[in-house]
């Protein structure tokens, strides 16, 4: 089965001052609905605690007692009548003419003009509407999503409801979940979301030693693409955030120098970029190890937090007077002079000290040519040759 789809509704444009009341009033309506939650349950804890101390008993055997939330998973199962299928039925034509009826008035005025036809309903009609009517049920229940929109609510919703549960679940049993939720398909605009009671809330971070988000997008990569997607799609994502990352750090290299060819140079920083540029890094996270950006982390929430220290300017190039640059000078001379740091310097070529000789190698971009042949013969030869002379001197006698 496939949802219907949404039906249209009359837009209504709202002037600036009605949209600004209507905020108000909602934003008002929501906080008092809040504060007014948090007092309830801040004396049920007080309750809880009296109860507790009175009786000798834990917080968590007062608190599963008293708890109200597990009549709820008590299913509730209600058989379709005649009436609100008929009542359904003529909703639906209500909403295709646009006749926008609601509450008492609607019910009302459905009873004072289709009472006499609901009656005059036949045992083969009733039937019929009942049928079309458990249909759509079933349909708003386990029907397709076409739109986006319905499956975003679909999921939101459905989650909500299950951590409401699971939270019931550990308040009741001190049973620990967790809950892991990713989308299978590319068409769906949905982050990854994740759920863990207290107990094991960082239970996958320090025993298990996986980043949740890491887990996550590797999920999600495996759930849309199979096993190869699981690598690549994670990769994929942390190469697209060290490259914003190096974007953003030769930009603002740039715009503090002056110089439009700077750039960040890992391996000699010091050297290359404070000494040459007078510049230096400020605010570089605790927990980020200042190194090349290719060796440092495969964690997406480090990198991603690095880069919003960039983007928000926690972490910045600073300019520094002559005064500043010395003292980092003799701070780093003093550094490499104990040990604590080793400058780099350029490999030593293998064949250092030995004569190299250099082989003739015939160049085709050269336009030298020589103007003689590279063989002479010698003109003695040709004296003798033409007069009949021997090499030792004597003469030819077969020479005519």
């Amino acid at each position: 089965r496939i949802q219907a789809p949404p039906r249209s509704r009359p837009k209504v444009t709202l002037s600036k001052e009605a949209r600004a009341a209507l905020k108000f009033q909602r934003t008002e309506k929501s906080r008092q609905f809040k504060d007014a939650l948090d007092l309830a349950w801040g004396q049920i804890d007080d309750v809880t605690t009296t109860i507790a101390a009175t009786h000798r008993k834990s917080f968590r055997r007062v608190q599963h007692d008293l708890y109200m939330g597990r009549g709820s998973l008590r299913s509730k199962h209600s058989k379709p009548s005649v009436w609100n299928a008929f009542c359904w039925k003529k909703s639906q034509e209500a909403k295709k003419e646009n006749c926008n009826g609601h509450g008492k008035e609607a019910l009302q005025s459905l009873v004072r003009d289709h009472k006499d036809e609901y009656h005059a309903l036949t045992q083969e009609e009733q039937q019929e509407l009942l049928q079309e009517f458990a249909d759509q049920k079933e349909t708003k229940v386990s029907g397709l999503r076409v739109s986006t929109k319905s499956k975003i609510n679909d999921i939101t919703q459905t989650l909500k409801a299950v951590e409401n549960e699971l939270n019931s679940l550990n308040s009741r049993t001190g049973a620990e979940v967790m809950l892991y939720m990713t989308r299978g398909t590319t068409d769906l605009p949905l982050r990854a979301i994740t759920f863990t009671t207290p107990g094991v809330n960082h239970f996958m971070d320090s025993v298990i030693g996986i980043d949740t988000q890491d887990f996550l997008s590797k999920m999600e990569g495996f759930a849309i693409q199979g096993i190869q997607g699981a690598a690549s799609n994670h990769q994929k994502e942390v190469s697209k955030v060290r490259g914003d990352i190096r974007a953003i750090i030769t930009q603002k290299l740039r715009k503090v120098t002056g110089e439009s060819n700077a750039r960040m140079q890992w391996a000699d920083y010091f050297r290359n970029v404070v000494n040459r540029y007078q510049v230096t890094i400020k605010g570089w996270p605790e927990h980020i190890p200042f190194t090349n950006l290719s060796s440092v982390t495969n964690a997406l929430p480090d990198l991603h937090t690095l880069l919003d220290c960039w983007k928000s300017g926690d972490t910045r190039w600073e300019v520094l007077n002559d005064e500043e640059l010395e003292q980092l000078r003799r701070e780093r001379n003093e550094k490499i002079d104990s040990g604590d740091i080793i400058e780099s310097h350029r490999r030593t070529r293998s064949d250092k000290g030995k004569k190299r000789v250099r082989h003739a190698i015939a160049d085709p971009r050269c336009s030298k040519k020589h103007k003689s042949a590279e063989t002479i013969e010698s003109s003695d030869d040709e004296d003798t040759q033409s007069h009949g002379w021997t090499p030792d001197g004597s003469e030819d006698v077969n020479t005519t």
